[in-house]
């Protein structure tokens, strides 16, 4: 199981409630324009976390926004709705049934979260235990 961070943010507009009740993830960035985010995106695996955040670069502060379960990878979300991967696409949406709905803060501690930069991006694998340990007390607080 891994634990990603996403931007839910297109151009000003909040669109987290789109997802939520879309039960889905969709990155906001053409294909054509973010090859590296899409190739990342189909890595994730039925299980995964992600959680929706926002972010300013080097704040230690980190608002999340919602908490999800991946339902089905990319890639067997595709075969199962036989899409068609020539056709010409924008995006592609990732089954995510959303866990947590409200918004909450982390404040990362200055003595181990120095090197905050990577979770202004869009889409992110999250290592940092200390915020790993908080997303997950989040998710076990509403499956009680």
């Amino acid at each position: 199981m891994a634990i990603f961070g996403a931007g839910s943010n297109w151009d000003g507009k909040e669109i987290k409630d789109d997802f939520f009740k879309d039960e889905n993830y969709v990155i906001g960035w053409d294909i054509n324009d973010a090859e590296d985010l899409y190739s990342q995106i189909s890595s994730v695996k039925v299980g995964d976390i992600i959680y929706l955040k926002a972010n300013r670069p080097g704040s230690l502060d980190l608002r999340i926004k919602g908490i999800g379960i991946v339902k089905q990878s990319l890639i067997n979300q595709l075969f199962e709705k036989k899409e068609n991967l020539s056709k010409n696409r924008r995006n592609f949406e990732l089954p995510v049934k959303w866990i947590v709905k409200n918004e909450f803060h982390i404040s990362i501690p200055k003595d181990i979260g120095k090197l905050t930069n990577v979770r202004a991006a869009t889409f992110y694998e999250e290592f940092l235990p200390f915020v790993q340990t908080e997303i997950l007390k989040e998710v076990f607080k509403e499956l009680k």
